[in-house]
Formats: C-alpha cells, sequence, structure tokens
C-alpha cells in the first residue's frame, strides 16, 4: 500500500501527521496515545482506536488539499 504524506506536525522524524492512501483516497492518521481520561465516554468499537493530533494538522490539510 503506498501511502503519501499529507502535512505533520514536524517537516522531519515522527510525530502527528495525516497521510494519504494513494490508491483509494483514504486518510490515515498518526497521532498520540490517549488516555482512558481523553476518551471516557465515547464508544469505540473493537478494531478501532482513537489517537490524539494537534488541530493545527487539520487546520493545515483544510487550508493546503480543501481550499483548492
Amino acid at each position: 500500500m503506498a501511502v503519501t504524506r499529507l502535512v505533520g506536525e514536524c517537516e522531519k522524524g515522527t510525530c502527528a501527521t495525516l497521510y494519504r492512501v494513494d490508491d483509494t483516497g483514504d486518510l490515515l492518521v498518526q497521532g498520540y496515545d490517549t488516555t482512558d481520561a481523553e476518551t471516557a465516554g465515547l464508544d469505540v468499537p473493537a478494531g478501532e482506536t482513537v489517537v490524539r493530533i494537534p488541530a493545527e494538522i487539520i487546520e493545515r490539510y483544510a487550508r493546503e488539499y480543501l481550499a483548492r
């Protein structure tokens, strides 16, 4: 599966990042582990997970990719 890096918290290294799967257009999110307190009250089904990312990543994605 080929992916393209769209936007990230840093330009190099491992940090919160948003990727696009090239053949489907789906998005992959690399983020930070969450705590039980952060996810309390969420109904997260088996096979899914919740990660935390800075809001700036989504804001940059919207500016750079959705405003076209």
